[in-house]
């Protein structure tokens, strides 16, 4: 299979996130961006629920999402959140529950 580049431009506290998650999961950036594409390929869809709160970074990801897949946001869905304090991910319900064990 032919590999191609991909460049992404994302804030630096987003991609240090980001990495902390993966190496936690012994992972690089690199695989962990292409399991994300991999899975959207396969599912022909975003493989998390998109929730609209008032977090500018969710504001932000919620056009972009919208640009790319019409109005199809799941209101009620918990979101993927990452705990700095914790140093890892976690899921928030709409009821502020949260929970640190991701499926």
């Amino acid at each position: 299979m032919a590999e191609t580049r991909l460049s992404v431009r994302i804030d630096s506290t987003t991609k240090r996130s980001a990495e902390s998650v993966f190496n936690a999961l012994g992972m690089t950036m690199s695989t962990g961006i292409n399991i994300f594409l991999t899975r959207v390929a396969q599912s022909r869809s975003i493989p998390f629920a998109l929730e609209i709160t008032d977090d500018p970074l969710d504001v932000q990801m919620r056009k972009a999402a919208s640009a790319s897949v019409g109005n199809s946001i799941r209101l009620n869905a918990p979101i993927a959140l990452f705990d700095d304090e914790q140093n890892r991910p976690y899921l928030e319900y709409p009821d502020g529950k949260r929970s640190y064990e991701l499926k």
